[in-house]
């Protein structure tokens, strides 16, 4: 007898006679399948939303503390949450990784002080935000600033820190001209940036390393290009190494440094200047009105100069010129505090974006040969005609440029106030919350960009391209309250960058650098960055 035939025998032994047949077995019985019923995706509430516990129980007592222990609790529970991740984790609060790792892509902040804060990461919802917010969005504000102008200024908000129609009106105001004074002055730049090689070729030490700081003397690069832009006129910080009062450019610089620092400050300590004026507070106010005062007087001389203008060609030659003239124009004390936000976060931003992309083409050799090459077969004294054709005719340098604002995007958040309920990943988040979309901590995903914490700028080029999260790296923000400068940002860095790979071969031989965690963040370190000669290039 065959096993098969074995195990059938055996099989009707082991069954009773009186046990019914196993129908199953010959005829399958028909499957059932239960009715379902759609249904909406279950909405949790907003005390669902995770977030550290110790904050959530201390909020519990926002109610029942005064102003001033209000503001003592929340600076304290701040950095009593900063260190213990610190401790934790071994590592600093950078990019806000260790927050979404432990709490998932939503979290969320239990404020003592009245407003709640959620943070994202995920592209998904950093879209769903910003489909939400409208023509007239709001995002939060520079506490300090603000603070600074409701007491000692009583001018509008500018441009960071202005909404709604305000804000809609100095974009009208401000963005046409602007674009104008940048294809004006291209040869301007182009100068500036001479004048930066040239001081590059005339410092360096035995290393072929700069003896000054480079980040500073690419500050007064910025300086000097935004000052081509606002005020049309060549200011030449890079060929000045003492600050005198007497000198209004001169002390324009110094006041713009010392004002952003006094921001910065005053913005990620301990908030004491809201409770009594602190040394950094009197800082700020001294600085920030010398910058009001400074910047008020080319505001003035570009006032007379359209009051006795003969055509409208002539009134509206310069961004100030614009601003002063027409049925929109703005008060003199408005255009003041407009062209200090141009200046304050203009300068800084793309001073700390230019220098991570030297850097990182310092570090990557093979990146910045192709970058030369193409430089080499493109680039010269004559293609600065227009702005357009500097972006086409560099696909690999806008790559790169690309590439070194996903790594470091020169502010490293995004914020809104929402304007009505959303719903993100499954949470409800009321109106008026605080939404802070960590960018760059989205742009350094994995699941974002493959090997995402590398410097890759043929990711930009390859045909798969085109399948990136559009919100998973946009260092100029989205939308009605996009960065006005992007333009003049990514052709001042452009410009530049053609300038030194024409002289330089660039070479970088210490540890590694990296963003720091403040407002607009800069390198942590001096950026010794050897600039060789191009001889036999």
């Amino acid at each position: 007898m065959s096993a098969k035939l074995q195990t059938r025998e055996d099989s009707k032994s082991d069954t009773c006679p009186l046990d019914p047949p196993i129908i199953g077995q010959i005829f399958p019985t028909t499957r059932v399948v239960p009715m379902v019923l759609t249904k909406e995706p279950v909405v949790l509430p907003f005390d669902d939303v995770p977030g550290p516990k110790s904050l959530k129980l201390f909020g519990l007592t926002r109610y029942y503390l005064s102003e001033i222990g209000t503001q003592l609790t929340a600076n304290l529970l701040t950095f009593g949450f900063n260190f213990g991740t610190f401790v934790s984790h071994r590592q600093p609060l950078r990019y806000l990784t260790a927050l979404f790792d432990e709490y998932g892509p939503v979290v969320r902040f239990v404020s003592p002080i009245g407003r709640d804060i959620v943070l994202i990461n995920n592209p998904d919802h950093i879209q769903k935000v910003y489909a939400m917010e409208g023509d007239q969005p709001v995002r939060s504000t520079l506490d300090s600033l603000e603070k600074y102008r409701a007491e000692h200024r009583h001018a509008l908000g500018g441009l960071f820190n202005t909404h709604g129609v305000d804000w809609n009106r100095h974009r009208t105001l401000v963005d046409e001209p602007l674009n104008k004074s940048l294809s004006s002055h291209l040869h301007g730049l182009f100068d500036v940036c001479e004048s930066f090689t040239q001081k590059i070729y005339n410092f360096r030490n035995h290393h072929d390393e700069i003896s000054k700081d480079l980040y500073q003397e690419l500050h007064k690069w910025s300086f000097d290009c935004m000052g081509l832009l606002i005020f049309s006129k060549k200011f030449t910080m890079l060929n000045t190494d003492l600050i005198y009062s007497q000198c209004d450019m001169s002390w324009l610089y110094h006041s713009l440094k010392m004002s952003s620092e006094a921001i910065v400050k005053c913005e990620s300590g301990m908030h004491m200047w809201k409770l009594f004026p602190t040394p950094t507070w009197n800082s700020l106010v001294k600085y920030c009105n010398n910058l009001d005062n400074l910047i008020g007087k080319h505001v003035l001389e570009a006032e007379q100069k359209v009051a006795m203008a003969v055509n409208e060609e002539q009134a509206t030659n310069t961004l100030i010129g614009c601003m002063c003239s027409g049925k929109e124009k703005l008060r003199p004390e408005d255009i003041t505090t407009v062209l200090m936000d141009m200046l304050l976060i203009g300068v800084n931003t793309i001073t700390s974006a230019t220098s991570f992309m030297l850097y990182f083409l310092a570090k990557h050799q093979k990146a910045q040969k192709l970058l030369y090459q193409e430089i080499d077969k493109v680039y010269n004294d004559d293609s600065i005609q227009d702005v357009i054709k500097i972006a086409e005719g560099m696909p690999y340098m806008q790559a790169c440029i690309k590439e070194t604002l996903r790594l470091v995007p020169p502010i490293p958040i995004l914020t809104r106030i929402l304007p009505k309920n959303i719903t993100l990943d499954r949470y409800n988040i009321p109106r008026g919350t605080l939404i802070i979309m960590s960018n760059q901590d989205a742009s350094l995903k994995e699941s974002n960009f493959d090997d995402a914490t590398k410097f890759n700028p043929d990711r930009w080029l390859k045909s798969d391209a085109k399948e990136y999260h559009a919100f998973a790296s946009i260092p100029f923000g989205f939308g009605a309250r996009k960065c006005l400068g992007q333009g003049i940002a990514e052709t001042m860095m452009t410009m530049l960058t053609a300038r030194t790979l024409q002289k330089f071969k660039l070479e970088y031989h210490y540890g590694d650098i990296t963003p720091t965690r403040n407002f607009i963040v800069k390198p942590n370190k001096p950026m010794k960055i050897r600039f060789i000669d191009r001889i036999y290039n």
